[in-house]
């Protein structure tokens, strides 16, 4: 039986007298991977951005584990348990792959600064529980052998995948990722596929906001799909591609 991890209820958003985003309604099971697609200028970006608390709506409701969020920032939405990557890589060049993932336990760090100054009990068990996730996070995203690699010499994919793994550092319940494919060539896309797979088979739920449709096609369990702010379909992979209405908003083009 599936739970519903992350709801999205009646969301809206105008900017002034533009309404860049209507009545956008779905949910985020457990062990799922939704999709959000969409041509240019749809909504993804905004709803992303609203998701992760970037930016408030106008209107609408959101909640995490059946708790609403709409209101908090996003270091909060963070703590709670929602991530999220960015379409373009910002990474700190001169760590090391394990000291880049570690800032992302940050973020779920719950020892007060005296603790942590002084090695207390509960300092050094939550240290070994951030040495874990971090471990965690660099085999869900195959960075293991690459963890004492300074940041600045890896490939653009890797930095890729090397955001995902310091979000998913975090512990989430849910992570969005915004374009992860963007700028990448076939097989690192098969790499970012098999990656997003694992971590659905972790625990963690993920939502895809990505032009690749072959690669939606391939890792999405359900898909949602917007069309000049407002959803048009929501359904399978199968039922997706066969829908005339988001065939037509994609200009005839097959998806």
């Amino acid at each position: 039986m599936h739970t519903d991890v992350l709801e999205v209820d009646g969301l809206c958003k105008s900017f002034g007298g533009v309404k860049a985003l209507r009545d956008l309604s779905f949910t985020i099971r457990q062990n799922e991977v939704l999709g959000l697609i969409g041509p240019n200028g749809s909504g993804k970006s905004t709803t992303v951005n609203m998701l992760s608390g970037a930016m408030p709506p106008t209107s609408g409701q959101l909640r995490l584990g059946g708790v609403r969020v709409e209101g908090l920032n996003q270091w909060d939405r963070v703590a709670m348990g929602l991530t999220r990557t960015y379409q373009t890589a910002s990474v700190f060049p001169e760590f090391t792959v394990r000291e880049h993932v570690m800032l992302g336990c940050e973020a779920r760090r719950t020892v007060s600064p005296v603790a942590h100054a002084f090695r207390l009990r509960r300092n050094r068990a939550e240290d070994r529980q951030m040495q874990e996730r971090v471990d965690q996070a660099l085999e869900l995203t195959g960075l293991t052998g690459d963890r004492d690699t300074i940041v600045g010499v890896l490939s653009a994919a890797q930095q890729r995948f090397l955001m995902i793994a310091t979000a998913l550092a975090s512990s989430p319940r849910v992570i969005l990722l915004d374009e992860p494919a963007a700028g990448m060539i076939s097989h690192e896309r098969e790499t970012l596929a098999g990656m997003i797979g694992r971590i659905r088979d972790a625990g963690i739920s993920v939502l895809v906001i990505e032009h690749h449709m072959a690669l939606i096609m391939e890792v999405c369990d359900r898909i949602v799909v917007l069309n000049f702010g407002a959803p048009i379909a929501q359904g399978t992979p199968a039922e997706i591609r066969g829908n005339r209405a988001v065939i037509d908003a994609y200009l005839g083009e097959a998806v």
